[in-house]
């Protein structure tokens, strides 16, 4: 986008997000499987729409073949009480293939890796996840149908497949929340969420994070309020969202950011998020389309951090379109600009692309002399479809056959910073106006009730005027369940990646860029997922 255009266009849209355009997501409100009846069109509202992922799902990207874990039963009457548990588990063994330059005696020239060194780290843009990792979740709730009360416990790493104890991989309570759906009639819905919980905005997937398990807009990690209203006329949805966040603690200049507690940042004050949302929808004969825009705002302004630490924020203005095709498939796609102004000292309330706070945003994105100020263009979308389902029309199709599944998905983001830091490598800026893009294609097979075959290509370019630090890897897989729709996998998976001449990865605690490691050219995985 020309510069001359880009700050106008994105400051128009954060006003129009302001008073009413968005929606990231026409999946149930309560995770799929898991929602409140919606009334009929002579009600009003025509479906029950959520601005974004239900903070029950699991905050991991896509499974293999589109398969989107569907999640508990709310109660459906005031008088009923009833206690629901849920869950997620996936457990992988990753083995990471390399060569020893120069072996000694005793010494083998081929090395293996566990966890495989691979540029595939969650907060980098070089993140693709087809690396699968460890991922536990179990959510209960207690209620009826007006009040909830949810829990989740989260955990990132099994004890007994650990080398040495990471305990904060060890997630414990992570949700916290009351989920409130007061009836206001048929014609406006209402709900709250009160407590302390996660919201995730730009989801590609219809009802997880997508295939690169990154929102596109921002992922908010704290404790508040969050609202949202919704009503319909004839075909047309309408929605309005607001919330406020914080944090309940706060690390001193006396804490020593380690491994076991997730590095700490005493660099970073006391945050708080206020978010906006509101959308427009219409669907017929089965198909829908949704507009929206998002507008956040993070800030600290804490005198705790130091008295030469100016107050710091960041600034989300975004736009998004999901498309509900039927048989045609479903396409999401968005359009982010992220202004940080000496974000440092926002902590890790806000998650942009996966980065924690503006710490985060610094390490991987502005660069150190930024002093967190600088900004963001992205853009990205999915296209899904399910070739079953468009073939069987007019007949319905539940996933109870064969099917071909295929997802395309790509994202790119356009950086401008003050660290005006040349990469001594090849002369060009290493932070400011770069672009960085990756893409790829997914392809998933069910040929028996037992068995399918996946395969997956990636092409990341984390600067796209130098393509010796890019990468292409291909994943093929193969599947095997205990049925159709069975809630289990077992996956065998393989993966090569063709790395350019400076693909880099991130090693150490806390984990850098070091262009002096070589990665692994290939993996082995075998992973079981199993939801409920």
């Amino acid at each position: 986008m020309d510069d001359r255009f880009k700050i106008p266009a994105f400051r128009a849209l954060g006003i129009l997000a302001a008073a009413v355009v968005t929606l990231a997501s026409v999946g149930p409100a309560y995770g799929q499987g898991a929602v409140a009846p919606a009334p009929d069109a002579s009600q009003g509202l025509r479906f029950d729409p959520s601005l974004s992922l239900d903070p029950t799902l699991p905050q991991v990207g896509a499974m293999p073949g589109g398969v989107t874990p569907a999640f508990g039963q709310r109660s459906l009457s005031e008088g009923e009480w009833r206690f629901d548990f849920h869950g997620y588990i996936l457990a992988p063994l990753n083995m990471g293939f390399n060569t020893r330059p120069n072996p000694l005696p005793g010494q083998t020239k081929m090395v293996l890796h566990a966890p495989p060194v691979v540029p595939d780290d969650l907060e980098t843009f070089s993140h693709t996840g087809v690396v699968p990792t460890t991922y536990v979740q179990l959510n209960f709730s207690e209620g009826n149908s007006i009040v909830t009360a949810n829990i989740s416990i989260l955990a990132m790493q099994a004890n007994v497949s650990e080398s040495f104890l990471e305990p904060a991989d060890q997630l414990g309570i992570t949700d916290v929340f009351l989920s409130v759906l007061p009836p206001l009639g048929d014609r406006v819905h209402m709900q709250a969420l009160l407590g302390a919980f996660t919201l995730r905005y730009g989801s590609t997937g219809e009802y997880d994070e997508g295939r690169y398990g990154t929102p596109l807009i921002a992922r908010i990690k704290g404790v508040g309020e969050h609202v949202a209203l919704k009503t319909g006329w004839r075909k047309f949805s309408f929605v309005l969202e607001e919330g406020l966040h914080g944090q309940t603690n706060t690390a001193s200049v006396t804490v020593t950011p380690d491994v076991w507690n997730n590095f700490a940042d005493p660099g970073a004050g006391s945050t708080f998020v206020a978010h906006v949302h509101g959308g427009v929808g219409y669907t017929n004969h089965g198909m829908g389309v949704m507009l929206g825009g998002h507008f956040m705002r993070a800030f600290s302004q804490d005198d705790r951090d130091g008295t030469s630490a100016p107050d710091g924020r960041i600034d989300v203005y975004a736009g998004d379109v999901r498309l509900n095709l039927g048989r045609f498939g479903h396409f999401y796609g968005a359009l982010t600009y992220t202004d940080a102004l000496q974000a440092r000292t926002v902590s890790r309330v806000i998650s942009i692309l996966n980065t924690q706070g503006g710490k985060g945003l610094m390490d991987n994105y502005l660069g150190d002399l930024s002093g967190g100020t600088g900004q963001l263009t992205t853009v990205g979308g999915q296209y899904d479809l399910s070739i079953g389902r468009l073939v069987s029309y007019p007949v319905p199709f539940s996933g109870d056959g064969p099917d071909l599944f295929v997802s395309l998905f790509g994202m790119q983001t356009h950086v401008s910073s003050t660290d005006k830091t040349v990469d001594s490598n090849n002369g060009r800026f290493k932070y400011d106006n770069v672009t960085k893009r990756k893409f790829g294609i997914e392809a998933t097979y069910s040929l028996l009730f037992w068995l399918a075959a996946s395969a997956r290509f990636d092409h990341v370019d984390p600067n796209v005027d130098e393509t010796r630090y890019g990468f292409s890897v291909i994943s093929p897989r193969i599947i095997f369940h205990t049925g159709w729709q069975s809630t289990d996998q077992l996956v065998l998976q393989y993966s090569h990646w063709f790395n350019g001449a400076w693909t880099t990865v991130r090693v150490g605690d806390p984990p850098i860029e070091d262009i002096s490691v070589v990665p692994d050219g290939d993996m082995v995985s075998l992973s079981a997922r199993m939801w409920w």
